[in-house]
């Protein structure tokens, strides 16, 4: 029987992949159904004050020195050195489903660990929330190994932690609104969850967070929720309770693909409208391969 969690020498182990790849800037996410979301936030640390000078954008004035010399000075900036990358990493109970290869939370953990990784060869700092039906845990945004062992040592104790009512959650509203109060602008998220707890005050959280901020959402599937199996009986249990599908008839089909394709153009169409960038992230799927077409990575020294 294959263990319910992912033990913490593996998601360090991981470490590898980041280093392997050949992490090539690039100006688009190449998964189905991504959705590009323009840079937002700072990007940039104040640095001097000078005079204005003719070509000099206007946003950049410095009005208090301006009015107190009598003549026209602008802010400097200097780019940023290193970003904060947090992660969001969802363990409701829907996570702990799997028909192939790994359980969504298993999936899950393996990609929060990669990312965390890749952002930390980026010379970025590591930092976010792990939650759970029950609990959450935050994390402080550091460098190197002293953001990133924390945070995967926190995804291996959710993982193998199996909830005691699937019918309890967390959604993720109140994640995001936890997540405003600390995250400072300029951040890239990444939310990684298989959406199913995104109630009508995500999309408020979620706007405000993009005005500033760079956001990836990480829908986590497992393939029999993006397509209906071939006609059959299937028992399907939550762990606790066991119930048969049969699927067989016609009508049957048709509800289950209903019931995939609305669930997956709520997610698209939110994510279209705040600008988000949107990768499904199937159990199955090469997660190495994933955050390298989909993270973003520094270009000269920028993103």
């Amino acid at each position: 029987m294959q263990a319910l969690g992912v033990p913490l020498d593996e998601l360090i182990a991981l470490r590898r992949y980041a280093s392997e790849y050949q992490y090539k800037p690039r100006s688009e996410a190449q998964r189905s159904g991504s959705w590009l979301s323009p840079t937002r936030g700072r990007g940039m640390d104040f640095a001097e004050v000078r005079n204005y000078q003719a070509g000099d954008e206007i946003r950049h004035m410095e009005w208090r020195v301006t009015a107190r010399t009598g003549r026209p000075h602008v802010k400097l900036y200097q780019e940023e050195r290193e970003r904060p990358v947090i992660l969001l990493s969802d363990f409701n109970p829907s996570m702990y489903f799997g028909t192939r290869l790994a359980l969504k939370s298993q999936t899950a953990a393996r990609l929060a660990a990669l990312i965390a990784w890749t952002a930390a060869k980026e010379g970025d700092r590591v930092g976010g929330i792990i939650f759970s039906d029950a609990r959450h845990d935050e994390y402080l945004p550091r460098g190197r190994e002293r953001g990133v062992l924390p945070y995967l040592s926190g995804l291996a104790q959710y993982s193998e932690k199996i909830p005691e009512d699937f019918h309890q959650s967390q959604p993720l509203s109140a994640i995001l609104m936890r997540s405003r109060r600390v995250i400072r602008p300029g951040s890239t998220i990444a939310i990684i969850s298989d959406g199913y707890y995104c109630d009508e005050d995500s999309e408020r959280h979620l706007r405000r967070l993009c005005q500033h901020n760079l956001v990836i959402l990480y829908q986590v599937c497992d393939p029999i929720e993006l397509q209906p199996p071939p006609p059959g009986s299937y028992v399907m249990s939550n762990g606790k309770e066991e119930v048969v599908v049969d699927n067989r008839h016609r009508s049957v089909q048709d509800l289950w693909q209903d019931s995939c394709v609305q669930r997956q153009q709520q997610l698209a169409h939110l994510c279209k409208r705040l600008m988000i960038q949107h990768s499904i992230v199937q159990t199955g799927d090469d997660l190495a391969k994933t955050v390298w077409q989909s993270f973003p990575r520094r270009r000269h020294g920028a993103y």
